[in-house]
């Protein structure tokens, strides 16, 4: 009987960044994890961005999160002896002369000043990319590349002997003393099981809300030391451009539409009018949630059962805080916010 502190579930960014937290914090940690390519970290574009929406704004924790994030990843690189984090700035044009004169008030806000790298009031000059209002470059953004982190997470994990390749199977697991399954003995088992969550009996309560997204991989001649993002992004990444996102809430299936590229395709005309050459099409599920706020803490009735996941399109962004403060949550007594305390949802 192999015996650990926690025993995590699923090894997407939320499972492996929580791994990596418990394992510095010093305790012992297993990890069970389905290996697919369906997976919602090895689909997503993995770009982090500090004003996002159709509004423009800071988001959610931006303060919190974005002085501390490439720092962090980069840290994680050299533990993992990887390259994985792709600081880039992200350009995104104006639609009006208002909308340039909004953010020409806002530099002059210390609120967003950190955020700002430059304030274009003229076309960039990019080739195709429609800009004619000028735009805005960003700090503190750009990319992780998920699949390269978590193979070097899983790397590490393996060879100490401390990572399992399977579907976790619910009928095994039994929670008395702790939490036992198969020939493992845990005093936590930590749920990070992204989409699969809907078929976790012990978690399929929680209001969680899946969503499909599509994205094209496509060759042209854009620049490659920027993320250009308006209505859709397109994205330099692995010798291509990366275009995305869809949101399909009813078809929670990893097929790329029809109807899901068109989308795409007639989004992207409208911010970039050079030709451009398809080299392949994706789909994902996002484990998204009710209230766009990821389920975080432990189990009512099962104070040895936790659950990490919800964290939708902004988990490279959110996942390295939460993830922390879990575990001083776990093992300090620290507070959650109660933004994410799974205890907001009522059994």
């Amino acid at each position: 009987m192999k015996k650990v502190n926690y025993l995590i579930v699923g090894q997407g960014i939320a499972g492996s960044l929580l791994a990596v937290e418990l394992i510095r914090a010093g305790r012992d940690v297993h990890v069970i994890n389905h290996e697919t390519e369906n997976t919602s970290s090895n689909k997503a574009a993995g770009i982090y961005n500090p004003i996002t929406g159709r509004q423009m704004v800071k988001t959610w924790l931006a303060d919190s999160l974005f002085p501390i994030l490439e720092p962090y990843y980069q840290q994680l690189e050299r533990e993992v002896d990887l390259k994985f984090l792709y600081p880039k700035s992200i350009y995104r044009p104006f639609y009006s002369h208002e909308e340039l004169n909004d953010w020409e008030g806002k530099a002059a806000e210390l609120a967003y000043q950190p955020y700002i790298k430059e304030i274009l009031t003229k076309a960039s000059g990019i080739k195709g990319v429609r800009d004619e209002f000028g735009g805005l470059l960003l700090n503190y953004s750009g990319y992780v590349n998920l699949p390269d982190m978590i193979r070097g997470i899983r790397h590490v994990l393996e060879d100490k002997g401390n990572y399992t390749n399977e579907l976790f199977d619910h009928s095994q697991l039994k929670l008395a003393d702790g939490a036992h399954y198969k020939n493992i003995k845990a005093d936590y088992v930590i749920f990070c099981d992204g989409p699969m969550v809907t078929d976790n009996p012990l978690w399929n309560y929680l209001p969680f809300k899946p969503v499909k997204g599509e994205i094209l991989e496509i060759d042209t001649t854009l620049p490659e030391d920027m993320i250009v993002n308006r209505g859709v992004f397109v994205l330099p990444k692995n010798g291509h451009f990366s275009v995305g996102s869809t949101y399909d809430h009813d078809h929670l299936d990893y097929v790329p539409s029809e109807k899901g590229i068109k989308n795409l395709q007639d989004r992207l005309h409208k911010l970039y009018q050079k030709e451009y050459t398809i080299v392949s099409k994706s789909a994902g599920v996002r484990p998204a949630t009710y209230d766009r706020r990821p389920f975080i803490g432990q189990h009512t009735d099962h104070p040895q059962v936790g659950i990490f996941n919800g964290f939708g399109t902004k988990g490279v962004s959110l996942v390295p805080f939460f993830a922390g403060q879990y575990v001083n949550y776990l093992e300090r007594s620290g507070e959650l916010l109660p933004e994410v305390d799974v205890r907001r949802v009522k059994i």
